[in-house]
């Protein structure tokens, strides 16, 4: 048996004797620190075999995940707001508000200490909205944290950290399914939402903790002031919560980055492509794409090995309206003056072609000032995504 093993079998024997649990609740702090709540699970079924009380189990699992909770309730920001580091540690705190409120309201509706009342029901639907919100917060550290940490050389804490992410997905995915259901199947799945939201609470716990005493100061040490200005500004293009405190960037908001040529290469502002690497791309997209310029006359098409319509180069300087047949040109018209003028930026159709489904979307091109560049046209069989039913995982 270990160490640790022997100080949790001494607290559960102190609790069975009915110690003073403020004074339990101390020393265990002292003596074993942070660890992770499923650590009290691998010994549970041991100790209940002996002859351990799953009651008194049950206190030592709601002392762990009370220190967790105020551990990291009073866990003060490691920077100023403003910080995206600020961000994400105010979102940890309130999403451990949120899920210690939920666990709480629906333990007293388990346990008949509160009636399924619908306004209850509809408080427990608007938490879970939170964590349904909350999606964008793993999103900006998988996708704009986490690779700029991995740039200077630390990935195991962030792979880490990513598949706790998917394991905490999976625990909301059950109450996102609870969400939707009516007020009287929500108050019959009181048992199953109840061991869920428990079991969140613990989980999300433990993984802030992590992040905001590990994660978080590596980067701080790790990234630069412009890495830090990179970070918001792509975490301003994925999105916040309702209840984010959003960052900023120093000085004033930096200008669209403008693409770039060098050497037989494109500079984006997110990322550079050889220009033979840029005509591979275009070619391989499963879709048709067509641009059209700002006096209508096309200028480009991609040559995908299975187009939908037929396009030869012929047609590059031609002017759209004679691509069309008669009967549908004042359409094609009526699209690009609103283009044009502003009135509207999209237009989609969809149409048969013997067996075969196409959809067809128009897009209006413009600048950073505005100013219309042009009309993307872009065509997709659409046959077998139609079919597409229930999901199929990546590694299937």
């Amino acid at each position: 048996m270990s160490e640790r093993e022997n100080l949790l079998r001494d607290f559960v024997e102190r609790i069975q004797g009915g110690e003073d649990l403020e004074k339990l609740k101390k020393h265990y702090m002292s003596a074993l620190g942070v660890i992770n709540p499923a650590e009290i699970s691998l010994y549970k079924e041991e100790w209940v075999k002996e002859g351990v009380s799953e009651k008194d189990i049950q206190v030592l699992i709601d002392m762990n995940f009370n220190f967790f909770r105020e551990s990291v309730k009073n866990q003060k920001p490691i920077v100023q707001k403003g910080h995206p580091v600020f961000t994400l540690m105010a979102e940890h705190s309130l999403l451990l508000e949120y899920v210690n409120e939920l666990a709480s309201l629906i333990t007293s509706m388990v346990k008949g200490e509160r009636e399924t009342k619908p306004e209850f029901l509809e408080r427990i639907r608007q938490l879970i909205g939170f964590f349904e919100e909350s999606e964008t917060h793993y999103q900006r550290e998988e996708n704009a944290l986490f690779p700029l940490i991995e740039k200077h050389g630390l990935t195991g804490p962030p792979s880490a950290m990513w598949t706790e992410h998917q394991e905490i997905h999976s625990l909301e995915k059950t109450l996102f399914e609870m969400k939707a259901k009516s007020n009287d199947e929500l108050a019959k799945n009181l048992d199953k939402l109840h061991a869920t939201s428990i079991n969140l609470a613990n989980m999300l716990a433990s993984h802030f903790n992590k992040e905001n005493s590990i994660l978080f100061p590596a980067s701080m040490r790790l990234l630069s002031k412009e890495e830090w200005d990179t970070v918001t500004q792509d975490f301003d293009d994925i999105g916040y919560c309702s209840y984010s405190v959003k960052p900023f960037r120093r000085g004033e908001p930096a200008s669209p980055e403008k693409p770039t040529i060098s050497e037989n290469e494109i500079a984006f502002g997110s990322g550079k492509l050889s220009m033979g690497v840029l005509e591979a791309i275009f070619n391989h997209l499963p879709i048709d794409i067509t641009f059209v310029d700002a006096h209508d006359r096309v200028q480009f098409f991609s040559e995908s090995p299975d187009r939908i319509f037929v396009r030869s180069r012929a047609v590059i300087g031609r002017s759209v309206q004679l691509c069309h047949p008669k009967k549908s040109v004042h359409i094609v018209e009526e699209i690009l003056n609103d283009f044009r003028s502003g009135n509207r930026d999209a237009a989609e159709f969809w149409i048969n072609l013997g067996e075969k489904t196409i959809y067809i979307r128009y897009f209006a091109v413009r600048d950073v000032t505005g100013e219309y560049l042009g009309c993307l046209e872009v065509s997709q069989n659409i046959t077998e995504i139609l079919k597409i039913t229930g999901e199929k995982r990546l590694l299937e």
